[in-house]
């Protein structure tokens, strides 16, 4: 897996070429050939350095209280709630601050356009159009058939570019994801020393050196498509796994009290000693919420397969096997993160697994939450600070518990390649001590 991910990545670097026929898709660095994805990484990646972490906490943070608000009042009212619901409304009103600078409180505004058209971009599923584009993609272009709801996309591309205009004419600049598109845009990114990646975050996670291996991204003025579609992908990536992951992490903590309430002394003396709002080296410094999180992330990974296409014939390590350029090369993460001789007894959900004692014992290179690499997820660190964030609001104001409506074990959906279930269901209860 190292030598696919990493050692040999010059010779991996792209990921199954898809070809939708669709500016705005086409551009997402996620699907991007190898020479766009160059360009491209360099320019997204300053949104993702500490200190642009720092400054967003706050917006995090409010969305967070926000949501915990509605916990509470389902809480009084002793509701069972889909949880993947309840928290797509959070990751919604994270990724609207975050990457476009406006402000949502989805949960109580369901009809707003931007709530609206969000729900329509993920209410796909798996369509005859999209089946069709996998097995004959020439055949769609010829008929102009969009594998995806292209309306939504639309929708997010057009606001992208009113907010755009807006503040060429206020000559005004935001601390979000789209003024930095726009500096990509312009050529006027500014360099940044500051990596992506947190110590911490490169030990857990398998990361090595691996950014630094890619030193041939060189960070060049962006076209108008290529910005515009970052923004979409932002919003896409961020939404839909951060409320799953969050959903998979409650899910758990309802079936393991133990574990709930361990979590909510933590959370209690971290609001105790930092105040409501505390800040992003804080939360860092919560052993057992990154124990909880790393854990819903080896049950639950939110890309359950990885896969590198060789820009050349390719022969795969010391197996003999040759590999054609451009066959799709694949990394079972969620099968290694099932495997026992990696992670024993892997079925019960035991956070103790990541602590200090324990977490030196898992084998480099079998836990692939985020993927490894120089194509790993540049997101990793914003994902992992808003999931944090939410569950240590959460679990500080109520009880989630298990009801007869609660799935054990979860039913799973077929999805695109992300790893998603029919129904997360369980109670929302006011804490033990109130």
């Amino acid at each position: 897996v190292k030598q696919v991910l990493v050692k040999d990545f010059p010779l991996l670097s792209n990921r199954r070429q898809l070809k939708f026929f669709d500016p705005l898709l086409d551009n997402m660095m996620s699907i991007a050939p190898v020479e766009r994805w160059r360009k491209i990484r360099p320019s997204a990646s300053p949104a993702f350095t500490t200190g642009k972490l720092r400054r967003m906490n706050e917006m995090i943070q409010a969305c967070a209280e926000i949501t915990a608000a509605h916990l509470k009042n389902a809480a009084q009212q002793k509701k069972d709630i889909c949880v993947k619901e309840f928290y797509s409304h959070y990751a919604l009103d994270v990724i609207a601050r975050c990457a476009f600078g406006t402000k949502l409180d989805s949960h109580s505004d369901a009809t707003n356009e931007f709530v609206a058209k969000a729900r329509k971009a993920f209410s796909g599923g798996i369509t005859l159009p999209l089946v069709l584009f996998f097995l004959f993609p020439g055949l769609m272009k010829v008929l102009k058939i969009k594998p995806l709801n292209s309306d939504a996309f639309q929708y997010f591309k057009d606001v992208s570019l009113s907010i755009i205009q807006k503040r060429k004419q206020k000559e005004c600049r935001q601390e979000d994801f789209l003024q930095l598109m726009m500096d990509a845009r312009e050529g006027a990114l500014q360099e940044s020393s500051e990596s992506i990646t947190g110590k911490e975050s490169s030990e857990m996670f398998n990361l090595d050196s691996d950014i630094k291996n890619d030193i041939n991204c060189v960070s060049k003025a962006l076209s108008e498509d290529e910005a515009l579609a970052q923004c979409v992908l932002f919003f896409l990536a961020g939404q839909d796994t951060t409320s799953s992951v969050i959903a998979f992490a409650i899910y758990s903590l309802a079936l393991n009290p133990d574990v709930q309430a361990k979590l909510r002394n933590e959370a209690d003396e971290c609001f105790a000693t930092h105040g409501k709002e505390p800040s992003l080296d804080a939360i860092s410094k919560l052993p057992y919420l990154h124990c909880v999180v790393s854990e819903t992330l080896r049950m639950y990974p939110p890309a359950p397969r990885l896969e590198r296409a060789p820009l050349e014939d390719y022969i795969l390590g010391d197996t003999g096997i040759r590999v054609p350029k451009g066959c799709v090369v694949g990394v079972p993460v969620y099968a290694m993160h099932y495997d026992p001789e990696f992670f024993p007894n892997p079925e019960k959900f035991d956070p103790d697994r990541f602590s200090e004692e324990n977490v030196g014992s898992i084998r480099p290179y079998s836990y692939l939450p985020f993927g490894a690499g120089p194509r790993n997820c540049i997101g990793m660190r914003f994902a992992l600070q808003a999931v944090k964030l939410s569950l240590l609001h959460s679990v500080h104001s109520v009880q989630f518990v298990p009801t007869e409506k609660t799935d054990v074990p979860l039913k799973f959906a077929i999805g695109l390649g992300i790893l998603n279930t029919k129904n997360i269901t369980v109670g929302i209860r006011e804490r033990p001590e109130q």
